[in-house]
């Protein structure tokens, strides 16, 4: 009766380990399918989603860090410490994979809990790859000038120039100045030398009576002579 029962165990035991490594071949064949997706669509091999150690590299590239963070999955060696450690690593890089996606830190929070829909909300979603990070957001960090190529930060309403569409702005036109009228008395500038007529450099120029100002000025001095001769003609009488 003991061998019988011992056997009985010994095989129960048997098929407990069985189904476990079913279950777990199952779930990383289902977590690598969503992660092959994702792989082929930032133009990486998918078929690199289902080999071990080589999967993370791939993700490095993908999420735009150096593949020298490779070296960072030893410290599943070390005990706890190293387990925190890794998973720290991981974190980020599943950051910046979402970021590479267009994603946000919601999006990494999914990728952290819930890595099997994510991975494939990533491959069968209407993301699309936009490189390393999405290169910072496509604005920069604050504090850093907006990156060429990339839609510029603006300031407040009102505050930013809007440049036409070949980038440039456009070129100065040349501002003329109104003359004085014709029938005008042609007046000096304020605070001309006697030598008006000396070529003055840009930075010295002085400003010029505007010429509503003359005429106003012309009319004056018409009516002050045809006022002269009035009372000048009033007086012979």
């Amino acid at each position: 009766m003991g061998v019988v029962s011992a056997a009985y165990s010994a095989s129960a035991s048997g098929i407990s380990v069985g189904l476990i490594i079913v279950i777990w071949i199952i779930f990383y064949v289902v977590v690598a399918l969503g992660m092959y997706g994702s792989f082929q669509k930032a133009g990486q091999p998918g078929w690199a989603a289902f080999v071990p150690i080589y999967n993370f590299i791939i993700m490095l590239k993908v999420a735009g860090r150096p593949a020298t963070w490779g070296w960072f999955l030893l410290l599943a060696l070390v005990p706890f410490v190293g387990g925190i450690g890794l998973l720290v690593v991981y974190i980020i890089v599943l950051n910046d994979i979402s970021a590479s996606f267009g994603h946000g830190g919601g999006f990494t929070v999914g990728l952290v809990l819930l890595g099997p829909v994510f991975w494939y909300i990533l491959w069968l979603g209407a993301s699309q790859y936009q490189g390393p990070a999405a290169l910072a957001r496509a604005s920069g960090y604050p504090g850093q000038y907006p990156q060429p190529g990339y839609p510029q930060q603006g300031g407040y309403p009102g505050q930013q120039a809007r440049l036409p569409a070949t980038g440039r702005l456009p070129a100065a036109e040349p501002v003329s100045r109104p003359g004085p009228s014709a029938g005008s008395d042609a007046s000096p500038a304020i605070g001309d030398s006697p030598n008006a007529g000396t070529a003055r450099s840009g930075s010295s120029a002085r400003r010029r009576i505007p010429d509503a100002v003359l005429r106003q000025a012309a009319v004056m001095r018409a009516l002050r002579r045809s006022q002269a001769v009035i009372t000048k003609d009033s007086s012979a009488r």
